[in-house]
């Protein structure tokens, strides 16, 4: 308790500060009377003393010796009652308290001491017992610090632990992790938005969400046998979010109580609800930008764009969920947005287009460095982030932003390939792709497609065994045996739906340059 806080508190807020008033921040440790003249040997720093000066109400030298004694043992101010034994305070009392920032506060002759006493006791008392509510509390260092990020915050929490700290959303969902983490009886991932892998998790998530709302501490023990508490992150009286707090066997967490983390709530539930906010600030600003470019269409010929299309393998829709407030989406555009700034580029902007996430990023020259580039970035930062499931496709270099929408297309298509003929790599480059980037632009060739679709029209047409078939014929480059054996028939049925092929195509499949049709009419199938 400060000497302003008291000012406000019982009687004591009909007092006046006659002296020494930019000293009113000094801490109250305790409160005492005073009415022997002899302070020197007892008082104590923090002390607030009280008198009506009567045992020296005639010695101003005295008067001022006490002063200067409490001055020295650093005590937190003076209250006097004038007026009854003393009228005022001598000129070098005032001066002294002044000049070193002591707060003298005059009380009006009618008001008792208890009056005043009373409720400062039960103020000190009170402020004493909630420090040593604090030092017990092993939460008490995280509640008193500011946090940045929601990561500086959870990394806090994992030191005081001495374990990995983690939060999900309502339905399970990975939203934050510490850097530090493994496998453990409830998750087996840290990827960004991934499920638990407990059986029991959407049922023991439904029981906590209805449990939480009443006591805000759940202890659980999974599989793993390790001790953790379950804590809920709340906004507006509901609960939008889990923090999960594995610790080992030390006492202090094994005896907490609800009341040691409702400051950790409040504290982390404020931190994470404001970077939602700004992430949906540099979401719109990015839109804002992107469509300032765009529409502007200036071309720089000295500046080049590339667009980076982010996907995961099996696409969900939006992470965004009204009724836990947050959106996962925005998460996700965060890390593509520090995985991306860490390259040489002037502009970033991180957008959103059909449930996909694109980044446009600005080099200054257009050549095969830029792709290289940014593959091997993206090869030594993936597999440590939380989205090193992501695959990335890259377009290739252009300057006119009137050519965006084609490039996401491009990007797209680039991707689609990617993911069907080479499944296992993350990063699909656009000069990379071989024969597949002069397929890419012919797919959107009205006549190529046409084309394709009536050399196999007759195929498709009859029976979906011929055309599965032919693929796994030119896969073995022509050998019938391999063949048959791929598709667990007979070699003599194989030779049968062979002789089938060639009738309804009217083409020798011995013939190469009939091959290589056929193959790029396939091709051209699996991209359309």
């Amino acid at each position: 308790m400060k000497i302003s806080d008291a000012l406000n508190i019982g009687e004591l807020a009909t007092g006046t500060v006659i002296a020494g008033r930019k000293g009113i921040t000094r801490e109250i440790l305790s409160i005492e009377v005073m009415e022997v003249p002899e302070v020197g040997s007892w008082v104590m720093g923090g002390v607030l003393m009280m008198t009506t000066f009567y045992s020296v109400k005639d010695d101003y030298q005295k008067q001022c010796e006490i002063l200067k004694a409490l001055i020295e043992k650093n005590a937190s101010g003076l209250v006097v009652k004038l007026g009854r034994f003393v009228k005022q305070l001598p000129k070098e009392m005032i001066e002294l308290a002044e000049a070193h920032s002591f707060p003298i506060i005059s009380l009006p002759t009618n008001v008792s001491y208890i009056n005043v006493l009373t409720p400062l006791y039960e103020k000190l008392y009170e402020e004493k017992k909630k420090m040593k509510q604090n030092l017990l509390n092993p939460f008490h260092s995280f509640i008193e610090e500011e946090y940045a990020t929601v990561s500086d915050a959870i990394e806090s929490i994992s030191d005081i632990l001495e374990s990995q700290v983690y939060i999900e959303n309502c339905e399970g969902r990975l939203l934050y992790c510490t850097q530090k983490f493994s496998p453990d009886g409830w998750r087996k991932s840290k990827l960004l938005l991934s499920k638990p892998a407990h059986s029991r998790y959407k049922e023991l998530i439904d029981e906590w969400s209805i449990e939480l709302k009443q006591c805000t501490l759940k202890r659980m023990k999974f599989s793993d046998q390790k001790n953790r508490l379950i804590v809920p992150l709340i906004s507006k009286n509901n609960v939008f979010a889990f923090i999960h707090l594995p610790y080992k066997n030390q006492s202090e967490f094994s005896e907490i109580e609800s009341q040691n983390v409702n400051g950790l709530i409040r504290k982390l539930s404020e931190t994470v609800m404001s970077e939602q906010l700004e992430l949906q600030k540099e979401r719109i600003k990015d839109l804002e930008t992107l469509e300032s470019l765009s529409h502007n269409n200036l071309v720089n010929d000295d500046a080049f764009y590339t667009l980076l299309f982010f996907t995961r393998k099996d696409l969900e829709p939006s992470f965004f969920s009204p009724s836990t407030l947050m959106d996962g989406n925005v998460l996700i555009r965060k890390k593509i947005k520090e995985l991306v700034e860490n390259l040489p580029f002037e502009k970033n902007i991180v957008f959103e287009k059909s449930s996909h996430f694109f980044s446009l990023v600005q080099n200054p020259i257009n050549n095969q460095k830029v792709l290289a580039q940014l593959t091997v970035a993206f090869q030594s930062a993936m597999p440590d982030s939380s989205i090193e499931d992501m695959h990335i496709s890259i377009s290739a270099p252009f300057q006119d932003l009137k050519d965006l929408d084609e490039k996401i297309k491009s990007a797209t298509k680039i991707m689609e390939m990617g993911l069907k003929f080479r499944p296992n790599e993350k990063i699909y480059a656009y000069d990379k792709l071989g024969i597949y980037e002069i397929l890419i632009n012919m797919s959107n060739d009205t006549y190529a497609v046409k084309y394709a679709e009536e050399v196999l029209k007759p195929l498709a047409n009859h029976d979906g065994h011929l055309l599965e078939t032919l693929i796994v014929f030119l896969d073995t480059n022509g050998n019938v045996t391999r063949t048959a054996e791929k598709l667990y028939i007979h070699r003599r049925t194989m030779t049968y739906r062979l002789q089938k092929i060639k009738d309804l195509i009217n083409m020798e499949l011995d013939d190469p340059e009939n091959l290589f049709i056929l193959r790029f009419c396939l091709k051209m199938k699996e991209l359309s």
